[in-house]
This record gives structure tokens, sequence and C-alpha cells, in this order.
């Protein structure tokens, strides 16, 4: 099978996250032909590809146009981190223009500045893999189940679950720390809770999150333009 890694505007972080699976990359390498993938080779092409990875936001008409690139020559395209998945950070950022003018004036760029928006909003994405930075684990079975003609299942529970099974002391009820684990979808194997921390809600809401009920507890701790804040840094769109 063929595949290919697109970068958008984000931090490099979820590409390199590839490079890390170090010795599983081998066992990849055994199902699929990396076509492309600027992270690690200049290489270009042009073929059809069975599955696209594809990661950062739509924030230059560049991007859309390496996007739309990736959607018509793929089979299979996943959302890879949730820039891609939700907008993260950058796409938290309003009036993005209007910041691009403040930092570097009227200077015209090389490409149009859009508003960072996840490439969900421009094109149908066949499965999504969030994280800030996702899971390599999850990354590689879902490519490993693509080779083996078996279709990925999301995960359809929140980072609440996890730090059940893995019996961790929950940090918001009993330490009084914030955190957004009753609405984030899991998949991290709740690891910010592992260590004391409040999950922060890098990989996007769970299904049928119920983000009233959680605002109500977290006024206990916090203010309310401060939860808005927190709600919104991952996933404004």
């Amino acid at each position: 099978m063929k595949l290919a890694v697109f970068e958008l505007t984000d931090c490099g972080g979820c590409a390199l996250n590839l490079l890390f699976l170090y010795d599983r990359l081998f066992d990849i390498l055994e199902f699929y032909e990396i076509v492309e993938f600027h992270m690690a080779s200049s290489s270009k092409s042009k073929e059809k590809v069975d599955v696209a990875l594809v990661t950062g936001t739509v924030s230059t008409q560049r991007d859309l146009d390496v996007l739309r690139e990736a959607r018509n020559r793929s089979e299979y395209l996943i959302a890879l981190g949730t820039c891609a998945t939700h907008g993260s950070v950058q796409g938290s950022v309003e009036n993005a223009k209007e910041a691009f003018r403040r930092i570097y004036g009227d200077v015209k760029g090389p490409t149009k500045v859009l508003e960072p928006r996840p490439i969900t909003e421009y094109v149908p994405v066949d499965f999504a893999i969030p994280g800030c930075p996702y899971n390599k684990e999850e990354v590689f079975q879902v490519l490993m189940n693509l080779a083996r003609g078996v279709e990925p299942v999301a995960k359809d529970y929140p980072v609440c679950l996890e730090c059940k099974l893995n019996e961790y002391e929950c940090v918001l009820l009993k330490k009084g720390i914030p955190c957004l684990g009753p609405v984030t979808a899991g998949g991290c194997n709740a690891q910010c809770p592992a260590l004391g921390l409040g999950c922060i809600g890098c990989r996007g809401p769970s299904m049928d999150a119920n983000v009233p009920g959680l605002v109500e507890v977290l006024k206990e701790i916090l203010p309310e333009e401060e939860i808005a804040r927190k709600l919104r840094t991952f996933t404004r769109w």
C-alpha cells in the first residue's frame, strides 16, 4: 500500500511524532511504501495513495491547496492531531489576519492568510486521530488495521473512563484541580491525571459530552471566563 504524509500549518510535532515510532516504523514499512513525507525526505510525488495522513490547520491558501491535493490523491484520508481535527491552539486565535498584520505589518507574504480551521471544515475525512500530540500507539494500530483491511474504530468514551480503569484518584472531585476529563475524548490513557494534573482537553470533546454539567462543577473552582478559555483552547471550531 502507498502512504503519504501531508503537513499544513502547525508546530511540526505531529509529523515528527511519526518518526518517534522508532522500531515500529519499520513494522509499518512492511505494509506501506511512504511516497511523500517532507519531515523525513525531500522527495515529492503526484501518484495516487491508499492512505494519506494530514496534520495541521488550514491557515493559508497554500494549506488549502495541499489539503485538496491530499484528498484528491488518496483513497483514505486521516486527520492526524488536534490541529487537523479541531483547530487546536492556533485555531483558538480569533481574527488571524489582524494578528498577522500586527506582527508583520502590511508586508504581503508568499501566500494568502486564512482564519485557522481544522481540515474537517473543508474536506471529507475518513478517520480522525486527535491529540496534541496524538498517541503513537493509536496511529500505529490504525495503520495496521487498514493494512489488514479492518476499519478502525474511533474512541467513543471520555478520559474519565481511562482514569477509572487505571484506578487514578479523581483530581477534579478529590483535589479540586480543574480537569476537562469528563468531556474530553479518551485515547491518551489519562496521562495528565496519572501525574496528578488536570486534563487540558487536547483531544477535543468526547461523544455526548455533558459540557454544561462540567461547567457547573468548574464554577466552584474557576471564574466563568477562565472556564470558557479552557474549553476553547483546543476546540474553538
